[in-house]
């Protein structure tokens, strides 16, 4: 049930983003940013609450956190990815272009 429950919400993740380029809006990945942020909090707190005795607990909650920063790095990257492609359509000034190579071959 978990793992079905973390491939379901990783096929969201992905379809908001692509949403997102579809659409050209950076605002769709700064909220994913944001919800990881609040659900990595969240496990954070619930594997704080738990007692030492329940290693299959703890072990299911680390498992959560680590997917947890991997929604997070995904919805970063493409928060980056968009806000680009954003920043080239209407010729703004990108500030740093430090993740240019990574950009260019999508």
């Amino acid at each position: 049930m978990n793992i079905l429950m973390i491939g379901l919400v990783t096929l969201i993740i992905v379809l908001v983003i692509a949403f997102a380029k579809k659409i050209e809006n950076p605002i769709l990945p700064g909220g994913l940013i944001l919800l990881n942020l609040a659900l990595l909090i969240y496990h954070t707190y619930v594997l704080n609450s738990l007692p030492t005795g329940l290693e299959e607990a703890i072990s299911t909650v680390y498992m959560f956190i680590a997917t947890d920063f991997l929604w997070l790095l995904m919805s970063f990257l493409a928060y980056l990815w968009i806000d680009d492609i954003t920043a080239r359509k209407f010729n703004k000034k990108s500030y740093d272009n430090s993740m240019g190579w990574f950009w260019d071959k999508l």
